[in-house]
């Protein structure tokens, strides 16, 4: 693929993620923790796409396994719309999205995919560790916004009754 074709497909999905983030972060909670949650799933997405694409995650860029990150991408922006991105739900997509990148990377370490990697199998290992942490980390922020959003809501229903 041209290089300049690959700047421009990441500046595209660089964009769209920026204006996903600002349409949610205007009609959505307003809570800090669901908007850092929501800035750091963009920032990992956005990161993942970036990775994977430029020098692939599983060997190199040319190996088909590396389709599977952006099929879990694909799967939790899906879900996260279906779920319309409330903060109690994207906790679970979060976790999960962290738990398909880690069944990713042992399904490449135990099948032997990537081999032909040059730091075969530490660029696998830390690259997994390093996203799956950022999606738990979103994970525990969406969780503190719902928490917070429970609360707010109890205290609405007590100062109403």
């Amino acid at each position: 693929m041209p290089l300049v074709f690959e700047f421009l497909l990441l500046g595209l999905f660089g964009l769209a993620l920026f204006g996903i983030f600002r349409f949610l972060a205007s009609r959505l909670p307003s809570n800090r923790h669901y908007r850092f949650g929501l800035a750091v799933t963009m920032i990992s997405a956005f990161l993942l796409f970036w990775v994977n694409g430029a020098v692939g995650i599983i060997g190199s860029e040319n190996n088909d396994v590396n389709m599977l990150y952006f099929v879990v991408l694909v799967v939790a922006f899906f879900s996260a719309v279906a779920i319309r991105f409330r903060p109690a739900h994207m906790t679970w997509i979060m976790s999960l999205s962290a738990a398909a990148l880690i069944m990713i990377a042992l399904v490449a370490l135990v099948g032997g995919l990537g081999v032909s990697g040059p730091v075969w199998p530490w660029d696998v290992v830390w690259i997994t560790v390093f996203f799956s942490g950022l999606c738990l980390f979103a994970a525990w922020l969406f969780k503190q916004a719902a928490i917070r959003e429970n609360e707010s809501s109890d205290d609405t229903l007590e100062a109403s009754a």
